[in-house]
């Protein structure tokens, strides 16, 4: 007897597994994804807050290189005189060729009003290029001594350029700082202007008398930087990216354009969050990961036992319960899909009805019990014949139905036949009995797919089984129609055994 089937119950188990597994999927990956997206925030803050160091760290040192030009310069007190004096040729005079030592990191040149240079130490261990050199600086930190004269110029018109808190006479906080690139080189330019002592006097012309520093960006300046802005690690790269991948921030003139970049050494510190965080992840998805691990072998359990249950369930509907073979609907089901249209045509099959012979008997002279032994060996040595048997069923009482597999030829029937009754009527040991058993077979052979009726077909096998049982019983009888087609009294409506049995007791009795 062949039997397909899936549990319903192991489906849906599975799919409630599935609804409960994936949102917890579907809610870790959400979660992982946004701790990456508060890491990265975390970096850009973290990143922005360097860059914005770095920017006040360039317009601080602006400041102070503003101040260290303007102290250094005004320290020298002949220099200091000719200046507040508006006397250039004092300061030709007092000075020299140079306002500074030559190897310092400021270079200084200073300008009269008229744009001409008094004082250079740019250049000063080699003449022959001092003055081209000093020309190009000129040139580059032209718009930033402009905005110098302006600044000057508005605060003597407003009455505020000279603070009287300034005992040197120099403007307060009147200095212009710029990014320029010379000989290839970035540097920062400070521009400061110089005014008259007696500037406060409404007569008096302000001229403003220009001293512009230099720096080039160079370890050192980088070095300063960093203790200024406390960010570590500068160094200059000569293209867009860095060379470790880091940030890039540009040095920038006045007009917009990129000088220089410097790099520095930025440690993302939403990765080190991240990394400090990992444990206490890495528990709570151990946690998810064993509440899982739980749930799923307990789904599959649950699963299991509902499939087990169900397909008992099945089978108990589909099943005899004395005997486990087929019951009477999964019987006439399987038989009529063998004999409906299908894949499988022209196939030659037989269909038995088997009733057991004094079977009455047994249950009388050796109880019930007996009789229960005699019906569970048959059962199981129909089971033992399954290669030769599609299904084989208990219709009701002592009665079996069996369909054969297909056949080479009608004639095969017999042989098949006579295999069965070979294999049930071997005696059943009962306690201390041995107790012989016998069989009538009632046979009809038919080719599928057919036309006729299931009710037809064991119609006819049962004919056969009653000239079976006629004919002085334990033997096979096929149906023939030139012999059976008069019909007999089992012939139409018999399908019930116990109205066959009412019928043939009659008859036996008469």
């Amino acid at each position: 007897m062949r039997e397909a089937y899936v549990p319903d119950g192991f489906m849906l188990t599975r799919w409630v597994g599935l609804a409960m597994v994936l949102p917890a999927l579907v809610a870790v990956a959400l979660l992982g994804k946004d701790a990456l997206m508060v890491v990265e925030k975390i970096n850009e803050n973290a990143l922005r807050r360097e860059t914005s160091a770095l920017e006040r760290g360039f317009k601080l040192m602006g400041e102070l290189d503003a101040a260290d030009v303007l102290s250094q310069s005004l320290g020298n007190d002949a220099f200091r005189s000719a200046v507040l004096a508006n006397d250039t040729a004092s300061m030709r005079r007092s000075l020299g060729a140079t306002a500074r030592a030559a190897d310092d990191a400021q270079q200084l040149v200073i300008v009269d009003d008229s744009g001409r240079v008094i004082v250079s130490n740019i250049g000063a261990n080699a003449p022959s290029t001092s003055a081209t050199r000093t020309t190009g600086l000129l040139a580059a930190a032209g718009a930033a001594m402009e905005r110098a004269r302006e600044l000057s110029a508005a605060a003597r018109a407003a009455s505020v350029g000279v603070s009287h808190r300034i005992p040197r006479g120099m403007s307060e906080n009147l200095f212009v700082t710029d990014m320029i690139k010379i000989d290839g080189r970035a540097a920062l330019i400070t521009v400061a202007p110089f005014v008259s002592s007696d500037v406060l006097r409404p007569d008096a012309r302000l001229e403003a008398t220009l001293l512009v520093g230099l720096q080039f960006i160079t370890e050192r300046m980088l070095r300063k930087l960093e203790t200024l802005s406390h960010v570590k690690g500068l160094r200059l790269v000569p293209e867009v990216q860095s060379d470790k991948g880091g940030p890039v921030f540009p040095l920038l003139d006045s007009g917009g354009n990129a000088v220089a970049r410097v790099t520095w050494d930025f440690s993302p510190p939403g990765y080190a969050i991240l990394r400090a965080m990992l444990p206490a992840i890495a528990l709570s998805l151990g946690l998810i990961a064993l509440m899982t691990l739980v749930a799923a072998v307990t789904m599959r359990r649950v699963a299991r036992q509902l499939a087990e249950s169900e397909r008992a369930a099945v089978h108990s509907s589909r099943h005899d319960t004395a005997t486990g073979l087929a019951n009477r609907g999964w019987f006439m089901r399987v038989f009529a899909d063998l004999l409906a249209p299908g894949e499988k045509k022209n196939q030659i099959i037989a269909v038995l009805l088997i009733d057991c012979d004094y079977f009455k008997s047994v249950n009388d002279t050796l109880g019930h019990a007996a009789g229960d032994a005699v019906l569970a060996a048959i059962a199981e040595r129909l089971k033992g014949l399954s290669q030769q048997i599609v299904i084989a069923a208990r219709l009701g009482g002592d009665e079996f139905a069996v369909v054969t597999t297909a056949l080479a030829e009608p004639a095969d029937a017999e042989a098949h036949g006579r295999d069965i009754e070979e294999a049930l009527t071997v005696p059943v040991i009962f306690e201390s009995y041995a107790i012989m058993v016998s069989v009538s077979i009632g046979v009809a052979v038919l080719e599928t797919p057919s036309t006729l009726s299931i009710d037809t077909w064991l119609a006819r096998a049962d004919t056969a089984l009653y000239r079976a049982k006629r004919d002085g019983r334990g033997c096979i009888r096929f149906y023939d129609i030139s012999e059976d087609a008069g019909g007999t009294p089992f012939a139409q409506g018999t399908r019930n055994p116990a109205n066959r049995r009412s019928v043939q007791a009659a008859n036996e009795a008469a």
